[in-house]
């Protein structure tokens, strides 16, 4: 009888081959993105409501700082950044955490969770105008029109629906939302520059942990009259969530996909988003869905995919920025 020690290994069947390189594809990978942060806006609203925005945002963020940093440490070995970047983490850190954060979470809590998924996917719109701006790629006639027809959508979807208790103030929480989206869009595109010189764990890292110094002095009254006997269970399933889920796995996974297949195409799974973040707000706070929401975010989920219809070569075809 044969030792079992003497045995050939096992190879991987096609089937186990074949999901982990699924599981590898940065396509799939973003689209769990979407899930996660679709379902966050549902999720984060409920903590949001009971604790405050601001106070909700920069205990998340410290805690997700401590915490990748670590991982990060574990990881890399070295979880520090060179001198001359840091100015550049810290401009980082105040578009996608200090001023993004407060302003997505503010508006969270005034407008409805739909109005926040749909509005937060204009994002790739900012991309691709920066990208024209700058002469890194030619834009078309219908990715003008898309990023106009986007901004039609966002106007018929302002301001529309009723107010209750959860949603007071749903046209200002619509503007602040929209600026975040704005803040987003930005931190997409600039921060592929980091991820030139440093992975997408660590420049995940340093921009959270940037951004959440810049976020403390907005936040600090709010957490200040923070009462902890308000922190129920059902704010730390939300906080556990919006911690691990949205803000650790999700955020390095989307720099890694900036890293692979670029900022434009990445930020294309906001509109994604979206529809995951229409449906979690159905289950959660049943929202309605009148005739003029639905078709707000048509004309959005469209625009954004006509602007970024058939990406345009770079104007000139030295600049690093090809592999775009």
């Amino acid at each position: 009888m044969r030792n079992s020690n003497n045995f050939p290994p096992i190879s991987p069947s096609y089937s186990q081959k074949k999901i982990e390189s699924i599981i590898q594809n940065p396509y799939f990978s973003l689209l769990m993105v979407s899930l996660i942060w679709g379902i966050n806006f549902s999720i984060v609203k409920h903590g949001v409501m009971i604790i405050g925005p601001l106070s909700f945002s920069f205990i998340r963020f410290t805690v997700s700082s401590l915490i990748m940093i670590l991982v990060l440490w574990r990881i890399e070995g070295n979880p520090f950044i060179k001198k001359k970047d840091i100015w550049y983490f810290i401009f980082l850190g105040a578009l996608g955490f200090g001023v993004y954060q407060p302003l997505w979470s503010y508006g969270l809590r005034l407008t409805l969770a739909s109005h926040s998924a749909i509005l937060l996917s204009i994002s790739p719109i900012i991309v691709v105008l920066i990208a024209f701006f700058k002469k890194e790629e030619y834009i078309e006639w219908y990715n003008f029109f898309g990023i106009g027809v986007g901004f039609v959508g966002v106007t018929f979807l302002i301001s529309q629906g009723k107010t209750s208790l959860s949603s007071p103030n749903i046209l200002l929480g619509d503007i602040l939302t929209l600026l975040a989206a704005i803040c987003w869009g930005l931190y997409s595109y600039f921060g592929k520059k980091m991820l030139r010189t440093y992975s997408p764990l660590k420049t995940s890292c340093w921009s959270i942990i940037c951004g959440t110094f810049i976020m403390f002095p907005v936040s600090y009254v709010e957490i200040n009259n923070l009462d902890f006997s308000d922190i129920t269970l059902s704010v730390y399933l939300s906080m556990g969530y919006a911690i691990f889920l949205s803000a650790l796995l999700a955020y390095i996974i989307w720099m890694n996909g900036i890293k692979k297949i670029g900022a434009s195409r990445t930020s294309a799974f906001q509109y994604v988003t979206q529809i995951f973040g229409v449906i979690g707000a159905r289950i959660f706070f049943k929202e309605p869905f009148g005739y003029r929401f639905l078709i707000g975010m048509v004309l959005v989920t469209f625009g954004v995919w006509l602007s970024q219809k058939r990406p345009r070569p770079l104007f000139n075809p030295s600049n690093p920025l090809m592999k775009e």
